[in-house]
């Protein structure tokens, strides 16, 4: 009926989505990455032949042209969720920005919509453990990656984030947080904390919760840093109780790390590009029971044993890592752990 060029093609579009979807993930991950090892293509030729026979086809198709066809087909799943992104990101944006006019509730509504949608297009597939409470809260979470920041439509009640002021005046990006009430921070400002606690404080007092992570930005591993007591002791001081949030990426070509520096844009598109070309982001998620502690210190240990018992079979360094700066422990790190390219140790070290 089709030609065979045809049936072909179609057969390994079949085959694509099949090995992406029914577990597989880490084949395709080693097509989408240049340096594929021997065993990683001897593995998808098993797993081809295996797809071959549950689509009914007699034909065999050798892996010498089936394999440049799947890297094409991730380039082509990543421009259409890219195209989709923007659009539905443009759009949920202005109508948070009009929303708002009925109130912060409205307005993280639509927000909660509008990102739930954009996590589907990006093909997150979550796993939650633990209980969610629709109340004032502070929400404390590890933070391996930008994209913990799609699951705050998880959160049902209304929700600041603490975001670092680079993207204040970018269009959409910041009218958006501003509809949201970020809360924005500068980063290499020593004075800026106490600017941050005091507008913490302030959405507290508007029965708000607060996610952010008290590590203070991603790590690019799922290890966990020492973190800053300033939010421990407001939440303490303000009889707010404490949860915490554990992001576990099962896909290790999530993580990310970058000091926010000259060429943060290129690192970030190139690193972003390859998360597109990931068929699904399978992550466990897990909530902690809200909790009221008597220290600073207590809630500190707490957090770190959360997410030292939630994240132990993907630990590198004890918990916390010893360094407080995260890019001298990552120069520890085998390269190949890593999501993102580091050129050499000054980059991590900037």
């Amino acid at each position: 009926m089709y030609p065979k060029k045809s049936r072909a093609l179609v057969t390994q579009c079949c085959i694509f989505f099949f090995v992406g979807y029914t577990g597989f993930e880490p084949v395709t991950s080693a097509l989408s990455r240049q340096r594929s090892k021997p065993t990683e293509l001897i593995a998808l030729c098993g797993i081809q032949r295996y797809a071959m026979r549950k689509f009914w086809c007699t034909n065999s198709l050798n892996l010498y042209f089936v394999a440049p066809y799947l890297v094409t087909m991730t380039h082509i799943l990543a421009f259409l969720r890219f195209s989709i992104l923007i659009s539905l990101f443009l759009i949920t944006s202005i109508l948070v920005v009009c929303s708002r006019i009925f109130g912060r509730e409205a307005a993280h509504s639509v927000m909660r919509f509008g990102v739930f949608c954009m996590g589907k297009v990006l093909g997150l597939s979550y796993n939650i453990i633990g209980d969610r409470q629709k109340y004032r809260q502070l929400i404390l979470v590890n933070h391996p990656s930008y994209l913990d920041v799609m699951f705050i439509n998880l959160i049902k009640h209304p929700t600041s984030l603490i975001a670092a002021s680079n993207f204040k005046n970018w269009p959409f990006i910041g009218w958006f947080g501003r509809a949201l009430e970020v809360i924005w921070i500068e980063r290499h400002n020593r004075k800026a904390g106490v600017e941050v606690l005091r507008e913490a404080e302030s959405r507290f007092r508007k029965n708000m919760c607060i996610m952010t992570s008290p590590e203070g930005r991603t790590s690019g591993t799922h290890d966990i840093y020492p973190v800053k007591p300033g939010l421990f002791q407001l939440a303490i001081g303000a009889n707010v109780p404490i949860t915490f949030m554990c992001f576990k990426y099962i896909n290790k070509n999530v993580p990310y790390y970058h000091s926010l520096k000259s060429g943060f844009v290129k690192h970030f598109l190139k690193h972003f590009w390859n998360v597109l070309r990931q068929p699904v982001i399978k992550t466990q998620i897990t909530f902690s029971k809200p909790q009221f502690f008597d220290s600073v210190d207590q809630a500190i240990e707490a957090f770190y044993s959360f997410n030292k018992h939630y994240l132990n079979d993907f630990l590198h360094f004890k918990v916390p890592v010893d360094e407080e700066f995260l890019g001298e422990a990552l120069t520890r790190l085998d390269p190949k752990l890593l999501s993102f390219d580091v050129e050499n140790e000054k980059e991590l070290l900037a």
